[in-house]
């Protein structure tokens, strides 16, 4: 009993030794670089342009809204406005949501509503985004005459683009 008590103990001891070499024969580092590039771009999100008009006779609607444009600072951009999904030519229109009824309409780059918004570069609007690369750009619109017109919602889409 005494002789197989002393390998137990060597055993052990042999197996501490092992424990304590390291673990790898060896090492290396690489320095990995790191780089990072901003591109210009923009985004640009609309509000709702709504107009709200009695069904009776009745005179042109003014309304306004706004687009949000984030930029990159200081990039200079242009915006179109298309004529809709019920555009008639040049002219804007919005369809009764169940019936062929149509009311002209436009949006306008100016307060007076003397200039149409449209595309192209008579009638796109240009600007910059600043140093904080945010702008605010208000859109002026106007509801045509609504004559006797079926009571009812209008709707219309507009594709807005951001050119930079």
């Amino acid at each position: 009993m005494r002789f197989a008590h002393r390998l137990c103990c060597i055993f052990v001891s042999a197996t501490g030794l092992v424990a304590a070499m390291p673990s790898h024969a060896g090492q290396t580092t690489y320095t990995m670089p790191v780089s990072a590039s901003v591109i210009n771009g923009c985004t640009i999100n609309a509000l709702p342009l709504t107009f709200i008009a009695p069904a009776a006779s009745n005179p042109a609607i003014n309304s306004i809204t706004s687009l949000t444009v984030q930029c990159t600072p200081n990039i200079a951009f242009t915006i179109d406005i298309d004529t809709g999904l019920y555009g008639n030519g040049i002219n804007r229109r919005v369809r009764h949501t169940t019936s062929n009824a149509y009311i002209n309409y436009d949006v306008y780059r100016d307060p007076p509503r003397s200039q149409v918004w449209g595309t192209g570069q008579a009638k796109n609007v240009t600007g910059n985004s600043g140093p904080t690369g945010t702008v605010v750009v208000p859109v002026y619109g106007r509801l045509g005459a609504t004559n006797n017109l079926r009571a009812g919602a209008y709707t219309d889409t507009l594709t807005v683009t951001i050119s930079f």
